[in-house]
């Protein structure tokens, strides 16, 4: 690691503040990590492909629909006192899954009304939670501070999917016990809420006047992301990875579910999601160089070629091994391009501006629940006519083909980008 680097992390790790949000984020993110397999895979394994389109469906809706709302709100109030209450939302959905668990079977529609009013207040907490992080630390830090969180994100990506698989497999019956997953996951909140009124709080005028109209706020953002060249670029390039490469994440549990050689297992799913997350953890690590870069847009194209490749490969995938390296190969590819693409945004975004700039940004979850519940549904009518396997193999190979093909059409405006954009 540069010089430069170290002494920027030393300096982060020095900021109390910082570093008791990102210790609460670390043990939240593996709760969430492990919430998100086990309800996925119970999902798919009661409901097959359908149900996992209605989930990915009910979550982009409000995604897609209330992101630019939650960033103008997030620019109004005070971002330590949304995102206390997007975090108590959290926690009371988690808590009714998992009651819901224990009474015995969860209807499909349950599953998919918690997944949306998770879309809702994740609509208003990315937002508050991206700029929360540029108010802890100064200018100079903001984009290894955001590297760094995501570097715990990524961290607990590797473990949470495989603690996910041990939870599942706990229990006095053979049965999968998704509801121990759900109960660890309602516990995991608890470290970050308590630290939350300890985090400094700027003032709400610092961010927009309290007289100003949202709609106005809302155009203010719009207008800031037209005028820049640069920002478009990046968002067109996010955009195509939200919505022809992302949704591969989602589809993995049908991969797993219908593939001959994987037997239906939920320990073959914890394996390929811990490979994804093991990549993501070395993406965010290649990610927290790039403030070095003289060309980060060059290699943010790379990666984002580099990801369509280690998707193909991994649809075609006959064994573990292989799908795992492929399902690494992705994860770093992804996670490294996603963070470097944000880390630009917020670069090029005055800190004023950030809220919703952000969210704009976030509209990507919608397009990417968009396409993975598009993509479910055809490979369950595919289904139809064709082996369950070969349906995926079919309908992952395209998305793939066609996110290569987006990323060559847009690759020389990006790769103009230059490194002084990040310091």
């Amino acid at each position: 690691m540069p010089q430069a680097e170290s002494i920027a992390l030393q300096r982060l790790w020095g900021n109390g503040p910082y570093r008791t949000f990102w210790l609460a984020n670390l043990i939240s993110n593996l709760g969430t990590s492990a919430f998100v397999m086990a309800m996925t895979w119970l999902t798919v394994r009661s409901y097959g492909a359908h149900g996992i389109a209605l989930l990915a469906l009910g979550y982009g809706i409000p995604q897609f629909g209330l992101q630019v709302f939650g960033g103008a709100v997030s620019d109004r109030l005070a971002r330590r006192r949304l995102f206390l209450c997007t975090e108590v939302c959290f926690l009371i959905s988690a808590l009714i899954l998992w009651l819901a668990t224990m009474q015995g079977a969860v209807p499909l529609g349950l599953l998919v009304a918690v997944n949306a009013c998770n879309g809702v207040i994740s609509a208003f907490d990315t937002p508050a939670r991206t700029a929360l992080i540029s108010e802890m630390v100064p200018g100079d830090d903001r984009v290894n501070a955001q590297q760094l969180y995501s570097l715990a994100a990524s961290l607990t990506n590797v473990f949470g999917p495989a603690l996910g698989g041990i939870l599942l497999s706990i229990g006095r019956s053979s049965q999968v016990h998704e509801e121990i997953a759900f109960l660890f996951n309602v516990l995991s909140f608890l470290p970050l809420l308590a630290s939350i009124p300890f985090l400094p709080q700027a003032a709400v005028v610092d961010h927009a006047p309290q007289r100003e109209r949202m709609r106005d706020a809302i155009r203010e953002g719009w207008r800031y992301v037209v005028r820049q060249r640069s920002l478009r670029n990046l968002l067109l390039l996010l955009a195509l990875l939200m919505l022809l490469g992302m949704p591969f994440q989602t589809l993995l549990p049908i991969f797993v579910h219908d593939h001959p050689s994987m037997h239906g297992g939920h320990q073959f799913y914890a394996a390929l999601l811990s490979a994804v997350g093991f990549g993501g953890f070395v993406g965010s690590l290649l990610g927290m160089t790039a403030g070095e870069l003289r060309r980060p847009g060059l290699l943010l194209v790379a990666a984002a070629l580099g990801l369509a490749v280690s998707i193909l490969l991994l649809a075609g995938s006959s064994v573990l091994h292989w799908a795992s390296l492929a399902a690494f190969l992705a994860g770093a590819c992804s996670v490294f391009s996603i963070n470097l693409n944000n880390a630009l945004d917020m670069a090029l975004t005055p800190i004023e501006l950030q809220g919703r700039v952000a969210s704009i940004a976030s509209l990507g979850k919608g397009l990417q629940s968009f396409s993975a519940a598009g993509a479910s549904e055809v490979i369950h009518l595919l289904g139809r006519a064709l082996p369950a396997s070969d349906s995926y193999l079919l309908v992952q190979s395209a998305m793939a083909t066609a996110l290569l093909a987006g990323v060559v059409a847009i690759w020389r405006p990006l790769s103009r980008i230059e490194g002084s954009a990040l310091r």
